[in-house]
């Protein structure tokens, strides 16, 4: 399969200057709060924690790990079987070429990657938008179930919190469901189109992705706790809010597609978010730590992978 260069519909010199911009002031916030909440903190009592550090590089690195299950197990779903080995390497050797310009190159590396290993085109452009969309359905699950009723209220928002189990089920119906759209999609297509490949939907395997992209999220919930612990005192009951900013701050990063990774705006997303249990320096210090997590683990899983 040949690959293109992505193009996008505005010029290369808008794109980086946005990118400049948006990445910018998204740094400088996190260094003002860094400035001037250092002043509200005695750094005498500032004991790091080592043992949290690494735990939430490790469980990190589990979540990473999750993520190349459940890319195997979407390749399963769709009628494709290359081994869990393969797939998790397919997911871990493109995962890393997200850190580069272009928000598509990850898309395009396992592309290619998986056209290397025979999948058709087919399974394989479905395979990609069907682990964003469960990726995006999830993060709202997560958003439904742990926003703080305390943030609400403070946003002004307590209205809406009667509408939280409603719209967790809702939230669980759509994902219960997913695997049946997506099979009537296909088929609707395959019937009014008459090109697109036939695959074979194994529901299963897409019921167990969904429910591992869940625990993933909790997961990823844990390791900022544990950053955060490594740093300032935290009670095991602000597990949800924890989880909850990192989630939202992840998606709303995943909106500004042209910052790679949405450097600089998960973490002023999350300094932000985090402000509302911690010290504002410490807010966005654990959201740069954060960061730097990220970036040790998916190098470690990379570098690891390239050995198997």
């Amino acid at each position: 399969m040949a690959i293109k260069k992505p193009t996008l519909a505005l010029p290369t010199w808008i794109r980086t200057l946005a990118t400049i911009l948006v990445v910018g002031l998204s740094f400088l916030y996190l260094g003002h709060s860094i400035v001037i909440g250092l002043k509200q903190i005695d750094l005498t009592q500032l004991k790091p924690q080592p043992i949290p550090l690494l735990l939430a590089l490790l469980l990190y690195t589990g979540a990473v790990l999750i993520g190349g299950w459940c890319w195997s197990l979407i390749m399963k779903g769709l009628g494709q079987k290359p081994s869990l080995r393969t797939n998790i390497k397919v997911h871990l050797s493109a995962n890393i070429v997200k850190y580069l310009p272009g928000y598509a190159w990850q898309i395009l590396g396992k592309a290619y990657l998986c056209n290397r290993q025979g999948i058709p085109q087919g399974p394989i452009g479905v395979g990609i938008a069907l682990e964003f969309l469960s990726i995006v359905l999830t993060g709202i699950w997560i958003i439904v179930v742990t926003l703080p009723r305390t943030w609400l209220q403070s946003w002004g928002l307590a209205s809406l919190t009667p509408w939280r189990l409603p719209g967790i089920v809702v939230m669980t119906t759509l994902l219960i469901a997913l695997p049946r759209l997506l099979d009537d999609a296909l088929q609707y297509f395959e019937k009014h189109r008459g090109h697109t490949q036939h695959m074979q939907i194994e529901y299963k395997s897409l019921w167990f992705m969904l429910f591992l992209m869940i625990v993933a999220w909790f997961v990823l919930g844990l390791t900022l706790y544990m950053l955060t612990v490594a740093l300032y005192p935290m009670a095991i009951a602000d597990l949800p809010t924890l989880t909850f900013a990192w989630a939202a701050s992840s998606l709303g990063s995943l909106a500004v597609i042209f910052v790679p990774t949405g450097i600089g705006i998960k973490e002023g997303m999350l300094a932000f978010l985090l402000r509302f249990r911690l010290p504002v320096a410490m807010a966005a210090i654990v959201a740069v730590l954060a960061r730097v997590i990220s970036i040790l683990s998916e190098a470690l899983c990379f570098w690891a992978v390239q050995r198997l």
